[in-house]
């Protein structure tokens, strides 16, 4: 720990934070680079999948990214024909996105394979250790 920081406990958590997310991070997308995803593709496929169609602020917020990152990442679903984007028939200015048959084909298959890379970065932990860790967390946004 350097001398200049002195020994604040709150910064090192923060390093360790963003050390550990960025390490992850990284890893994850060389494992999953061979899929020709991204990290946020596979994350707004996911959600996708497990909630069915949603306002595209709602994936924004749940995956906590700009609007224009979500733009960008279903931009980039639609042209692989992964997702679509439907007018809400209840309010105009509301833009739903949903799956399209070959996106969910593409969940499916690639969710064991995002799982397993998973489990390869958090092998070191054991199931109480890991559990533990999500609680704690979860304290640090709710």
């Amino acid at each position: 720990m350097s001398t200049k920081t002195g020994s604040n406990l709150s910064l090192e958590l923060w390093r360790e934070l963003t050390n550990t997310f960025e390490y992850i991070d990284k890893s994850h997308a060389k494992r999953i680079a061979h899929l020709n995803l991204t990290n946020p593709q596979f994350s707004v496929l996911s959600s996708l999948y497990e909630n069915g169609a949603m306002p595209l602020n709602h994936i924004s917020k749940q995956l906590n990214v700009t609007g224009a990152n979500i733009t960008c990442v279903m931009d980039n679903l639609q042209k692989r024909n992964y997702a679509e984007r439907i007018p809400s028939t209840n309010d105009r200015r509301i833009i739903n996105a949903q799956l399209t048959k070959e996106g969910k084909n593409v969940v499916k298959k690639l969710t064991p394979i995002y799982l397993k890379s998973m489990e390869e970065e958090t092998k070191n932990l054991t199931e109480d250790e890991k559990k533990t860790l999500v609680e704690l967390l979860s304290k640090l946004h709710n």
